[in-house]
């Protein structure tokens, strides 16, 4: 018997702030709130999706490239995690980018053969200071990724190295 795989998931991506404020004849609370919440069923249409990846890696001065669309190894000398299906073809739905050096920057941009759907140019960059995340959705998916042609990130440590964590979803 074969065994079928069916993905289901929840991006939920948050942010809810309150300023309590007191004083004089002045009283109440100002809230700052901002919710982007998706759902994702199984498949290659808009708000779904078919695998995923996630890991840990150490990026470096000289910079380490991330193949998105790479079955096999994504990140090639830093670490050996593979994807939970084949990305080749499909679209970027998901990215987060995590550094958990407590010190030092991390620069990411596109690779060689640069990712297309959310950077632009090939020197623009974004520096994700220590402690900072990237979370970066488009739930219908922009371009699909080709190996080698269009699905590449260079992140680069601006001292020694960085703890990176990534994850992204595809489909």
């Amino acid at each position: 018997m074969a065994i079928a795989d069916t993905l289901s998931g929840t991006i939920d991506i948050r942010a809810l702030v309150t300023l309590d404020r007191a004083g004089g004849n002045v009283a109440g609370a100002d809230v700052l709130s901002h919710k982007k919440l998706i759902t994702l069923a199984d498949g290659t249409g808009t708000n779904q999706a078919s695998g995923f990846f996630g890991t840990t890696f150490t990026a470096t001065t000289g910079g380490i490239t991330i193949s998105l669309a790479d079955s096999a190894d994504p990140l090639g000398a830093a670490g050996d995690d593979v994807p939970s299906s084949d990305p080749e073809g499909l679209k970027l739905r998901f990215l987060m980018i995590e550094n958990l050096d407590a010190t030092n920057y991390i620069s990411i941009k596109k690779g060689t053969n640069g990712e297309a759907s959310m950077l632009s140019g090939g020197t623009d960059s974004i520096n994700l200071l220590a402690g900072g995340v990237l979370v970066w959705t488009c739930p219908a998916g922009s371009s699909a990724m080709s190996d080698g042609a269009d699905d590449e990130l260079l992140v680069t440590a601006n001292t020694a190295s960085c703890s990176v964590k990534i994850s992204y979803i595809y489909g």
